[in-house]
């Protein structure tokens, strides 16, 4: 992902994304996904971080990303502690993950290991 995306994120959801700059999880490494998921990751974003605002403040730093990457085509958003209302969210993200192109983010299919829209997808071949 783009660093101004990447930068944007960790601004917008400082809760969440406490930890980005640590070098003790993967996270260190920022989100290792296409652009494309951006708009997947920011509702995401969206909805954990409001759970954990309404959290107590002493429980809130056990709810951060440990890391967010594609994997087999998908979207993996893992974090460190998480409770059945935040792993829902998450579930349904990484569902639509497979459904959406990692690129450009519209729709896709997956394709060897890759979401892509059929555009990426030509590109892709055209490059082989």
């Amino acid at each position: 992902m783009r660093q101004e995306l990447d930068d944007a994120l960790v601004r917008d959801f400082p809760n969440l994304y406490a930890d980005r700059k640590s070098t003790k999880v993967p996270f260190c490494w920022g989100f290792e996904c296409g652009d494309g998921w951006e708009p997947l990751i920011r509702k995401l974003s969206e909805e954990i971080e409001a759970i954990i605002v309404a959290m107590p403040q002493k429980e809130r730093k056990k709810f951060r990303v440990k890391q967010v990457k594609e994997k087999f085509g998908t979207l993996r958003f893992y974090m460190g502690v998480a409770h059945d209302g935040i792993s829902a969210v998450i579930d349904r993200a990484e569902l639509q993950s497979a459904v959406t192109c990692e690129v450009c983010g519209k729709p896709g299919t997956n394709r060897s290991l890759s979401v892509l829209c059929d555009e990426h997808h030509a590109e892709r071949r055209k490059k082989r």
